[in-house]
């Protein structure tokens, strides 16, 4: 199936690089090294024909771009430019004799000169790449590595409320101080975007301040500190106030690419406030804008189909299912009764790190008479049994490859999983979350206990 989280982050790479590109608008960066080969490998002591390329697909879906290549010579010596449209993180990839022996994550920044040696066969082992953004990247890096690993004992619940607090705050300055000491690099505005996210929902005064920060700063925000100030005015002053903000940072944007993104933004924010006719407004224009990028029609399709028959207020599907105790279950049995349907997969790791709180939701909102169903897909019983071996079965669970998988894939269009509706006891969708949106679902159950 086509994720839709997975290619609207490939757009970036390739929504730039269409025909019509001069080389001139082009930025450039020099880059050289030495690449040798082990003695165990090669004892030749030639370290010719060792190849460096970065590719990335053009806007026509067909032809490719070659931004960098380069060749090394009998001592493993090379040197060339890269061109490029955009500032960012690019793959390198280390080949010899069609064997692809790593692949080096770099930054190209306008004007930076990098230098890389490494060593045959383990090049990602091996690799030293320095610049002036580079070498920002790796400090970015550290830190990064370093908050995952509190993260984790976060999410683990090794840290008390207070004490979670404290760590947040203290790795957003972290992050805060990357943004202030290195300002103007590629790390520094990752690190600033970090910084204001990990605000969100409990600092949001100082959150809003540091973004404030960065617009000024940078004329622009990531996505993910565009969402989190999407959620705070939505929340806070209304949807008005929030697509009020999406206007003033697509604005202020020189990227084709963040106008486009930012669009999807707007797009999706109509659909999850039941505003379906301005949604299919702006999807029009959006079709209209950006007809060369199949990535963004592919995505513009999708939505088009959730905006027709799975936005809130709608219907949900009709569907029938056969639960493992026999039992039929189907959307007239289920008629006056609230519920979530879920689509998923039992190895799916995010869908088993949220069970618990799945679990949870149920025991709290089934004395509302919320029901759940849960539909497993590409499920075989040695998974099945190894999900349950520690967890106990509350809720109506469906057969596995009891349906057909993939006309209910099309039907419920599930580009990602886990994905879940929430259903109101006359059959109307409340909202779909998809995948980590899950935590905003005691939001929509309000309605479910306001009604009752």
């Amino acid at each position: 199936m086509n994720f839709k989280a997975a290619f609207i982050f490939l757009i970036a790479a390739v929504v730039m690089f269409g025909c019509s590109r001069q080389d001139s608008d082009l930025k450039e960066a020099y880059i050289s090294g030495t690449i040798t080969v082990d003695e165990s490998l090669d004892s030749s002591g030639d370290y010719s024909d060792i190849q460096l390329l970065v590719s990335y697909q053009r806007s026509d879906g067909e032809s490719r771009d070659t931004l960098f290549y380069a060749e090394t010579d009998v001592d493993g010596n090379f040197s060339g430019t890269a061109k490029f449209e955009n500032r960012d993180l690019y793959p390198v990839v280390v080949s010899r004799n069609q064997n692809t022996f790593g692949i080096l994550n770099m930054v190209f920044a306008d004007g930076d000169s990098v230098s890389i040696t490494a060593e045959l066969p383990n090049v990602n082992q091996t690799a030293q790449i320095s610049s002036r953004e580079n070498d920002v990247f790796q400090i970015y890096e550290r830190v990064e590595r370093n908050f995952n690993r509190v993260a984790q004992y976060i999410n683990a619940g090794a840290f008390s409320e207070d004490s979670v607090l404290i760590e947040l705050q203290n790795w957003s300055d972290l992050y805060w101080e990357v943004y202030n000491d290195h300002k103007n690099t590629f790390a520094s505005e990752l690190a600033g975007n970090m910084s204001v996210t990990l605000l969100s929902g409990w600092n949001d005064s100082l959150m809003v301040e540091r973004a404030e920060s960065l617009i000024g700063a940078q004329s622009r925000l990531r996505s993910n500190g565009r969402s989190v100030l999407v959620d705070y005015y939505a929340e806070t002053e209304g949807l008005d106030k929030a697509l009020s903000f999406l206007n003033r940072i697509e604005n202020l944007s020189a990227s084709r690419n963040d106008v486009m993104t930012i669009q999807m933004d707007k797009i999706e924010l109509l659909y999850d406030s039941s505003r379906t006719t301005e949604a299919a407004s702006q999807l029009a224009r959006f079709q209209e804008m950006f007809h060369d990028v199949p990535l963004a029609l592919e995505w513009a399709e999708n939505i088009s189909y959730d905006i027709e028959f799975l936005a809130p207020g709608s219907s949900f599907p009709d569907f029938s299912f056969l639960t493992i105790t026999g039992d039929s279950i189907s959307t007239e049995s289920m008629s006056g009764s609230p519920y979530i349907i879920e689509i998923t997969r039992f190895d799916n790791p995010l869908y088993q790190r949220q069970y618990d709180r799945t679990v949870a939701i149920y025991q709290i909102y089934s004395n509302f008479g919320l029901d759940i169903i849960t539909v497993p897909v590409a499920t075989n019983p040695v998974m099945f049994q190894a999900f349950f071996e520690e967890r106990d079965m509350l809720w109506n669970l469906v057969q596995p490859n009891s349906f057909d998988a993939e006309e209910l894939i099309e039907r419920f269009n599930i580009t990602r999983v886990p994905t879940r509706f929430l259903v109101n006891s006359d059959g109307q969708i409340i909202r779909r979350y998809i995948g980590e949106e899950y935590q905003e679902v005691v939001r929509g159950l309000q309605n479910i206990t306001s009604s009752n």
